[in-house]
């Protein structure tokens, strides 16, 4: 089946332009003069552009457990977040799975807990979800008990990307005790006793040892490896001598420098960018970003913040609109591997999306593998007919 469909405003070939898109199964096969083609479903001056490519997002905790305690079902959960996803224009998503300290088991980020949900992800993605749901497990580098279940489901390739974390108290996000207690005492339960006992441990932990390891066993099976808030040079030497190749959410200007200049690739959260800031008092995307020291976005927790960073930073920063959209479709898909999307581009996965600019910027129709997941407009009966069919 071919679907033709036109705007005057497509992004291809790193600018807008006018021009009929040929979508041939779940492919682009060609992209030809504006209003060449006798038939096609016309977008008028809507902007047409690839659909986003989201690395590192924990909105499935959120899913699941939207209040602290109630608790959801796995599969309605994660069925629902894959509608929101389409409705975002997210069409490729990296599920940010946690796998927390033995000590913090009973958390959504405990090792059964993660395990499981990557488990069901992993079946529904292959059943009946929409978007491509892939992951990115996250690993804090104190959690050796979860060492052997994560190696088990990077051997079963049920895990994507792999990213270390380690939120001990004095380093990282958690600069002191007390930002760490602050943060831990709302997320976890704990009492006085527990807490001590529990950072003298974190502390103590041998975490080079394990870090070698798991970074060398996932590399070994061709998954990209990520840092997680680095705050140092000597860190990033560490890593990039290991293979770490990204550095997500860097802490400094400095140190998003020293990351560029090791050859690193860096990324930053779009919620930052749409906030006007780091929602932890770190720095701000739009900083490193009017330096060239940030390569893409992520939603990190907000998935629409996907659409709306590329005009925050058009009207914060006249950062072109091309520039903005590459930033969460063609740098992520590109670092991630994943060569075959990320651009509206001839012989590229038909995963396009038409965003209606007229009150708020706002998808109304997302096309992944050439098949519409999300039709918001209204009385378009071209595209009605396209599902239908």
């Amino acid at each position: 089946m071919q679907l033709v469909i036109r705007s005057s405003q497509v992004l291809t070939g790193g600018k807008f332009i006018p021009a009929d898109i040929v979508v041939a199964g779940n492919i682009i096969s060609s992209i030809e003069s504006y209003k060449s083609l006798d038939s096609a479903i016309d977008m008028g001056n809507m902007k047409i552009v690839p659909g986003f490519v989201d690395l590192h997002s924990d909105a499935i905790e959120k899913e699941i457990e939207p209040r602290p305690g109630a608790r959801f079902p796995l599969k309605p959960a994660i069925t629902n977040l894959d509608k929101k996803l389409a409705l975002s224009g997210i069409t490729t998503m990296f599920h940010a799975v946690g796998f927390n300290d033995e000590e913090l088991t009973r958390s959504r980020r405990g090792t059964d807990k993660s395990a499981e949900l990557i488990n069901e992800i992993y079946i529904s993605n292959k059943r009946f979800l929409n978007v491509n749901n892939y992951i990115h497990a996250r690993f804090e580098i104190t959690s050796r008990s979860s060492l052997n279940t994560v190696k088990n489901l990077i051997r079963e390739h049920k895990i994507n990307m792999l990213s270390l974390m380690d939120h001990s108290p004095g380093q990282g996000q958690f600069k002191t005790l007390e930002s760490w207690k602050k943060y831990h005492l709302s997320a976890y339960s704990f009492d006085t006793m527990d807490i001590d006992k529990y950072i003298e441990k974190k502390l103590s932990s041998d975490k080079t040892g394990i870090v070698e390891e798991l970074v060398k066993f996932a590399i070994s099976y061709n998954i990209p490896v990520l840092s997680h808030d680095d705050d140092c040079k000597e860190k990033l030497n560490t890593l990039k001598n290991l293979g770490i190749t990204f550095s997500e959410f860097p802490l400094s200007v400095e140190v998003a420098e020293y990351a560029k200049r090791l050859n690193i690739s860096t990324g930053m959260g779009a919620p930052n960018v749409v906030r006007g800031g780091s929602q932890s008092g770190n720095i701000a995307a739009k900083e490193l970003i009017s330096k060239n020291l940030c390569d893409y976005l992520c939603s990190d927790y907000h998935p629409s913040s996907m659409l709306l960073a590329p005009y925050k930073l058009k009207e914060d920063l006249n950062i072109p609109l091309e520039k903005g959209f590459q930033l969460v479709s063609t740098t992520p898909a590109h670092l991630s591997g994943l060569q075959d999307r990320g651009e509206i581009a001839i012989g590229k996965k038909a995963d396009i999306i038409v965003i209606d600019e007229s009150y708020t910027p706002n998808v109304v129709l997302t096309i992944k593998n050439g098949n519409p997941i999300y039709n918001g407009i209204k009385n378009n009966t071209q595209v009605l007919n396209h599902v239908l069919l």
